[in-house]
């Protein structure tokens, strides 16, 4: 039962995709689940909607409200399952609307920084990343995926990106967590191709697989989260993640990782991994990228 003893909670900020998700399906949603950071709702086509504290990242599908409003929340007493009217409890409209990083492209790539900024960041996800998911190249779900991924740069190669496309999608459901592991791999291979600026036409190739596809090979929280990615929108840790890898120095770069390290148990470093995949992918010798190779155990 819902406490009736409640005023109604005023949020900080929300995503663009959130918004749209509460004028297109009206303001009944379902409680999915409920976590110690997160209440994800879900509206009648699976549209997902996720509250969060405000010490999380804001993103396209996230409604962020104050850690004090976020508390409140969950004490009402709703659980799994129960709809309720968003409206009534949560008031939007003075809240902040955010919305995905446009690229710059006035701004020059430095190849030497970036290429330096690869070799930095592969021994600093070797260092401190979780190896509990495709990290690590003793890990049993990076054997499976290593084959799939060489396969799917061949054919990137060959700009055959539809049979690619298919090559990422048996990644999907991969691992442990409640975001699997390979789903959170291919996040971050899309989170590096906007953010470098990959041609339109080979996104949008990659996009319709994993969008037409995955929903029959994850859960709703991760199709929800990759459906999100394959068309550019990703909350704003994973934007500075990849940003930090193209633009910026070590310092950026670490700042970056310790925020993506608060993500899940292994996404952070999941995700993380596949940025540094898609951005080998971008490079001029593509058929060189891999999941990297912590057993090797390197060196900053």
């Amino acid at each position: 039962m819902i406490k009736t003893d409640h005023s109604v909670i005023n949020a900080q900020k929300i995503g663009y995709i959130a918004k749209d998700i509460l004028q297109n399906s009206g303001s009944s949603l379902m409680i999915h689940s409920i976590f110690e950071h997160a209440v994800n709702l879900v509206d009648s086509s699976d549209w997902m909607i996720t509250l969060l504290p405000d010490n999380y990242s804001w993103g396209p599908q996230v409604v962020i409200l104050s850690q004090r409003d976020f508390a409140k929340f969950k004490d009402m007493g709703l659980k799994a399952m129960d709809i309720f009217n968003f409206r009534q409890l949560i008031n939007t409209k003075e809240a902040q609307i955010t919305y995905k990083k446009s690229i710059d492209k006035s701004i020059s790539k430095d190849i030497n920084k970036i290429e330096k900024n690869k070799l930095y960041f592969e021994s600093l996800l070797c260092q401190k990343g979780n190896k509990n998911g495709l990290l690590g190249s003793d890990n049993i779900y990076s054997r499976y995926a290593a084959p799939k991924l060489k396969e799917f740069q061949i054919l990137f190669y060959q700009q055959e990106f539809e049979e690619a496309g298919k090559k990422l999608l048996e990644l999907i459901g991969l691992g442990p967590g409640l975001t699997p592991s390979g789903d959170d791999f291919v996040l971050g291979i899309f989170a590096a191709f906007y953010s470098i600026g990959l041609k339109t036409h080979i996104i949008l190739k990659l996009k319709d697989i994993i969008i037409q596809n995955a929903k029959q090979k994850t859960n709703i929280i991760s199709y929800n989260m990759l459906r999100q990615g394959a068309m550019g929108g990703f909350i704003k840790w994973v934007e500075d993640m990849a940003n930090a890898l193209i633009y910026e120095d070590s310092e950026e770069i670490e700042a970056a990782f310790s925020k993506m390290l608060q993500i899940g148990s292994s996404s952070g470093s999941d995700i993380s991994a596949g940025i540094l995949f898609g951005i080998e992918m971008c490079g001029d010798t593509p058929l060189q990228a891999g999941i990297p190779r912590c057993g090797m155990s390197p060196a900053l």
